[in-house]
């Protein structure tokens, strides 16, 4: 059984309606490790709704947080905003209604894409709606039991008149500076004293808890929003999840101060970028719509669900890529092929059902490998009609749907995308109008006989890519040539180097008569 649909029926064993929960801290591009929990609430969902419970997934951003660093690509003047909330900053850019905006627009456009149906809230909103003014008395009402859970796990424990409460200092506008020390009604006082990145100003006020004037400290503030919106399941970073983390102490906030429950935890390891932890105030980031220009939005859905949360997951946008599709290609062939499946392939299959957008296709997609596209778009250039028809005269698409069409197309699109901006050196290449000057003096007589006696079968009939492949491995051998010796012969005629993409891809992408062509012309030079 998939963990997914295991913490499915462990929540419904607790009941029939669920909320899981995902959320972050608008800190600066949204990207994909930030995606992580979202999927993963969202598959949980589809999973207690498979088996007839109520569920909801819901996304909740924390842009009433405070502004910590200028995040990657900000300018340094960003610096006279330290400790203000993201919901108060100004966009960088015109067009978008402020900082959080300019940050989330593109992952919130995203969403519907991938398949992800969720409910979205804002703390600012949330907070300034007066929702959480409730649990904001309770907290200050029991800040001594809050403060004696907290000291359990701290190295300094917290002052006697400490409150967990972040008011919003009226003065300079920061959220971080500000030390709350007594309340009364619906004010709580406080002095804005500074923190360790950013001066206070030394305003002494009162904030209003009821209008969103602040919000309450982090460890406080997550059980409480727990409790706010009846959460019952939430994927987190494991960090949150270490002995004395944020979600012990929220389990025990939320079951003694709120009376209330903590949710099933699920916490998940990190994603990392090409062997870097992705970070948004350092730029280390690839984002919804970044993956979408590459990538179909299944692939990143496999890409999630295809291993277990705590297990680390690597993203490379370069020919890691091509793997991940050629390992998606085969799981969705194996789950249409309608042999008897063990335990290894039942576990595979429902990756697959877990990896679609919007339900598992009727039939089987004809589906036009990546590393074909990525060759074939540069032989075609602009011309996609032809590749089109390229496709269908070596076999990728046979009476193809609307729907194959379609994803072809998109395929084609995003090879482009790819080799323009992830692909290594010797991949790019632009086919020789002619044979390249003194080709002569750089081909052995066994390379010449290998091309023609290549220029000799491929005239008997059409081949497939893989085909093709093995054929100059024959040809090379019976020539009595190593196969690289031929393949550096190949690349040499059509693209003047001794290197390219894989010669199987290279040589069906483009049209046979000119293929044969050139090897004859080639090995007469």
């Amino acid at each position: 059984m998939h963990w997914v649909d295991e913490v499915a029926e462990e929540l419904l064993r607790r009941g029939g309606r669920h909320v899981i929960a995902s959320g972050i801290s608008i800190s600066g591009h949204i990207h994909i490790g930030h995606s992580h929990d979202v999927f993963i609430a969202d598959g949980v969902r589809r999973a207690v709704e498979e088996r007839g419970g109520e569920a909801e997934a819901i996304w909740y951003a924390d842009d009433f947080d405070p502004l910590r660093r200028v995040p990657w690509p900000l300018p340094p003047s960003y610096r006279q905003y330290l400790g203000m909330p993201y919901a108060n900053l100004p966009s960088p850019e015109p067009g978008f209604q402020n900082f959080v905006d300019y940050f989330s627009r593109d992952f919130l456009s995203s969403l519907k894409e991938f398949g992800l149906r969720l409910t979205v809230f804002f703390g600012s909103q949330v907070y300034r709606s007066g929702r959480m003014a409730h649990l904001i008395r309770l907290s200050l009402e029991r800040a001594r039991e809050i403060r004696e859970i907290l000291n359990r796990y701290r190295d300094r424990p917290l002052p006697e008149d400490w409150l967990p409460y972040d008011p919003l200092c009226e003065n300079c506008g920061r959220i971080s500076t500000t030390r709350a020390y007594d309340w009364s009604g619906p004010y709580v006082k406080y002095v804005c004293e500074g923190c360790d990145y950013v001066q206070g100003c030394g305003h002494e006020g009162k904030a209003d808890y009821t209008r969103g004037e602040g919000k309450l400290t982090w460890r406080v503030e997550w059980p409480a929003r727990w409790k706010l919106l009846g959460v019952t399941c939430e994927p987190f970073g494991k960090d949150h999840a270490v002995k004395g983390g944020s979600y012990e102490t929220g389990r025990l906030i939320v079951e003694r101060v709120f009376g209330g429950e903590a949710p099933h935890p699920i916490p998940y390891e990190w994603v990392s970028l090409r062997g870097k932890r992705m970070s948004s105030s350092r730029g280390v980031v690839f984002t919804l719509s970044q993956w979408l220009s590459i990538a179909e939005p299944e692939l990143l859905r496999y890409f999630i669900f295809r291993s277990k949360a705590m297990k680390s997951k690597s993203f490379d946008p370069g020919l890691p890529l091509l793997d991940l599709y050629d390992e998606y290609d085969a799981v969705e062939e194996l789950y249409f092929s309608g042999r008897e499946k063990g335990k290894r392939e039942e576990q595979k299959a429902r990756i697959y059902e877990l990896s679609q957008v919007d339900g598992v296709p009727e039939r089987r997609p004809q589906r036009v490998p990546f590393r074909f596209a990525a060759v074939l778009v540069q032989v075609i250039g602009e011309r996609e009609e032809r590749g089109m028809e390229i496709l269908r005269e070596r076999g990728f698409l046979i009476q193809p749907t609307e729907e194959d069409l379609g994803r072809a197309r998109g395929r084609l699109r995003r090879a482009r995308n790819w080799v323009r901006d992830y692909a290594p050196e010797w991949m790019r290449f632009r086919v020789l109008d002619s044979l390249p000057e003194g080709i002569g003096d750089r081909l052995t007589e066994g390379q010449r006989r290998g091309l023609s006696r290549l220029a000799s079968r491929l005239a008997e009939r059409d081949l497939d890519p893989l085909s093709l492949h093995n054929l100059v491995y024959e040809v090379a051998r019976g020539e009595g040539l190593e196969p690289p010796e031929l393949f550096r012969a190949i690349y040499l005629v059509f693209l003047g180097r001794e290197e390219g993409p894989r010669v199987g891809n290279f040589l069906c992408a483009m049209e046979r008569d000119f293929v044969i062509s050139r090897l004859r012309e080639a090995s007469l030079a």
